[in-house]
């Protein structure tokens, strides 16, 4: 059996053949998650062709528990979560919903507002404007547990 970390960057090759990124690979239950991000949007051919390939990659590697799992690609959708450095970059100045841990009270927090980009002093820091307080949060990377795009109707 090959190794999750051989496993996942096989799918990442997998998916860069396709001109594509792997934001997302998770397993949770019988379900294996797949999320691709494409430049030009993620079609459902798209996700159906790097499904059938990467069941077939998957099979090979005899991957996954004996009584089977589902494999799911899918995009990052209008309310994509922001996955890394390069996306607190590509989405500055769009809204946000992010949920951290307050280094003071090291307590969970949940603030809407407006993602100013990364700090040019550390780009480990995030900067987030605040829409309750009107405050400019900077939030460490690690201390985000998760971050959405908010969608703008």
């Amino acid at each position: 059996m090959t190794s999750l970390t051989d496993v996942h960057r096989r799918l990442e090759r997998l998916a860069a053949s396709h001109a594509c990124e792997l934001l997302e690979a998770s397993f949770r239950g019988d379900r294996l998650r797949l999320v691709i991000d494409h430049r030009e949007g993620v079609t459902h051919d798209l996700c159906a062709n790097v499904s059938r390939e990467a069941s077939v990659l998957l099979d090979a590697d005899d991957f996954g528990p004996a009584s089977g799992y589902v494999l799911e690609v899918s995009s990052p959708g209008l309310d994509r979560e922001l996955y890394g450095v390069r996306d607190y970059e590509r989405f500055s100045g769009s809204r946000v919903r992010v949920t951290y841990t307050d280094a003071g009270t090291t307590h969970r927090r949940t603030v809407r507002g407006q993602l100013l980009g990364l700090s040019s002093a550390d780009p480990g820091i995030a900067l987030i404007l605040e829409d309750d307080s009107g405050d400019t949060l900077r939030l460490t990377i690690e201390s985000i547990h998760k971050a959405r795009l908010l969608v703008e109707l």
